[in-house]
């Protein structure tokens, strides 16, 4: 099924290339194995008791939910972007290249030429100015710190693996925390609703940290579930983590506290994990409570009520409709101390992100994560209820629908996203780095907007933040580095084009009139352009623009 929906597959193992493109040898291998099955059953009278037998199977071990884990981790393996493109990808590996060297900024070697400009002309997406020559990262730490030895062993691979790894312990959390509330039935459930959810699959193919502080979040959850003394310590670790990849959800951890046994025991970890913040927030921004985002008053309003509950509810209904299903759990585990403070939790991460900046992408939807993954749990349990109440030989093929339906529905919606197309079409952004790594001076300053820490990144050549600049700045900071042999190219995606010519109509070369060197991409493009190309270009020397996929 998972070949049916999302097209097929190719990649490499070991250095073998593997490639699955058609579901019909393994279909056809199903339903031979279905058809002998039920003509055996049949002649031995026995498909109420198989079917019977699996029902109790089923019942009995919570193990089949590592199957959910080990399809999303398999689903995310495969189709991983493995990719620093955008200012997400590349922040988070970027500033955890720098830590993993020792270093707390990231020197600014064309620090000059935002003097008395703009501060951040010379800072690329994910990064901010600093200070004296520095730019500090503005994702907060957690994450980087997560993937610093993975990235320093394997690159953007390591980075990814983090992020792959995080879907799978996300799924298993959940599952063994629905397993707690409602049994090995709605464990089964639970798992397949949150791994198979189209913003859980799209964002664990990236990365990026909203699957990985699920995954912190359900895991703490998970072990104060537990009940024992130990696990609130490690409860309280794993809060810890969340805290530090996501701080604006830091209150929340209020939540978890009330729940733990030895509530000591599990504030210790979240106590050093807000030291650790709030002593690199100082460092970096000034203040132990100033984050890498800007002041709060311009990222949080309640004006932005109205407009991102309209939008959260129509993309979690037209993407997870069977969360709805959410509202009949809670109610039937009113009386569950543990449920209602699951419940207190998800409802505050939704209230944390209404009031947030309001997006219009579907895929912001990801920031309530935390809270879909509770409402997968309830879900479950409410719909595990339902199901035992048909006659056991019907169960299994209930909880059958049930798994390839919400299986079905999540690819068709993730393949209707482009989601298992994000890794071609961003691969074009290593394309044109590894283009100007091969014939690019090392001396060169690159023009980006949306690819500025992704060319820094991969490149390590400096940055001249289109978006970020005012025309005159960005005259005169080209024109000077011109002047000091500092060739100067630009890199724009196909859809800044049109924004970039009208930003800077007065200058020049704001019109890109001329030939770019470097076309790369599908149904995305990256294209890279010569600065000095243009005078060329101007005198009549026919100028080729070379295309790659």
């Amino acid at each position: 099924m998972i070949l049916a929906v999302s097209g097929g597959f190719r990649t490499t193992v070991g250095g073998l290339r593997v490639s699955i493109r058609s579901p019909l040898p393994l279909e056809i291998a199903a339903i031979g194995a279905l058809a002998i099955w039920y003509i055996l059953a049949r002649r031995a009278k026995s498909i109420s008791s198989d079917l019977e037998s699996t029902w109790r199977a089923l019942n009995r071990h919570s193990k089949f939910v590592a199957a959910a884990a080990l399809s999303v981790g398999f689903l995310a393996g495969v189709f991983a972007t493995r990719s620093a493109a955008g200012a997400d990808a590349s922040g988070y590996i970027s500033e955890s290249e720098m830590l993993m060297s020792g270093r707390m900024f990231h020197a600014d070697d064309l620090a000059d030429l935002a003097r008395g400009h703009d501060p951040y002309l010379t800072s690329p997406l994910g990064w901010r100015p600093a200070g004296e020559g520095r730019q500090s990262p503005t994702y907060p730490p957690g994450l980087p710190l997560l993937m610093a030895i993975p990235h320093a062993i394997a690159g953007v691979t390591g980075a990814a693996a983090v992020v792959i790894t995080s879907a799978g312990i996300a799924v298993l959390a959940i599952g063994l925390l629905a397993f707690r509330l409602g049994g090995s039935i709605a464990a089964i459930i639970a798992a397949t609703f949150i791994a198979f959810t189209p913003v859980f699959i799209h964002q664990s193919i990236q990365p990026m940290s909203d699957v990985p502080v699920t995954a912190a979040w359900m895991l703490c959850f998970v072990l104060l579930a537990g009940r024992g003394a130990s696990l609130d310590t490690l409860a309280g670790i794993a809060c810890a983590i969340a805290v530090l990849i996501r701080p604006n959800l830091a209150p929340l951890a209020i939540v978890p506290l009330f729940l733990a046994e030895r509530r000591i025991a599990f504030a210790i970890p979240v106590a050093v994990a807000g030291a650790l913040l709030a002593g690199m927030q100082w460092v970096w921004y000034g203040s132990p409570i100033r984050s890498g985002y800007g002041p709060a008053d311009q990222l949080f309003a309640l004006s932005n009520i109205v407009p991102n509950a309209s939008r959260y509810a129509r993309w979690l209904i037209g993407t997870a409709p069977v969360l709805v299903l959410a509202i009949f759990g809670v109610v039937r585990l009113r009386g569950n101390r543990f449920a209602l403070g699951l419940l207190a939790f998800a409802i505050l991460v939704i209230v944390s992100y209404l009031v947030y900046a309001v997006f219009d992408e579907w895929s912001y939807l990801r920031f309530l994560l935390p809270a879909m993954a509770i409402l997968a749990v309830f879900a479950a349990i409410e719909l595990s209820v339902w199901i035992d109440r048909w006659p056991v030989a019907v169960r299994p093929l209930l909880l059958f629908a049930v798994v390839v339906g919400v299986t079905a529905h999540a690819l068709w919606v993730a393949r209707s996203m482009d989601t298992f197309k994000l890794a071609s079409q961003l691969r074009r952004v290593s394309v044109i780095a590894d283009f100007i790594n091969e014939d690019v001076p090392p001396a060169a300053v690159i023009v980006a907007g949306e690819q500025s820490g992704s060319m820094r990144y991969y490149t390590d050549r400096p940055i001249l933040r289109w978006e970020a600049a005012s025309p005159p700045a960005l005259d005169g900071a080209m024109t000077e580095l011109e002047k000091s042999r500092r060739p100067v190219y630009i890199v724009l995606d196909a859809w800044e084009d049109g924004p970039f010519r009208a930003k800077f109509a007065a200058l020049g070369a704001g019109a890109l009139d001329w030939p770019p060197i470097l076309d790369a991409g599908t149904s995305h493009r990256t294209r890279l352009w010569k600065l000095s190309d243009r005078a060329r270009f101007q005198r009549g020397e026919n100028l080729s623009t070379i295309r790659l996929p």
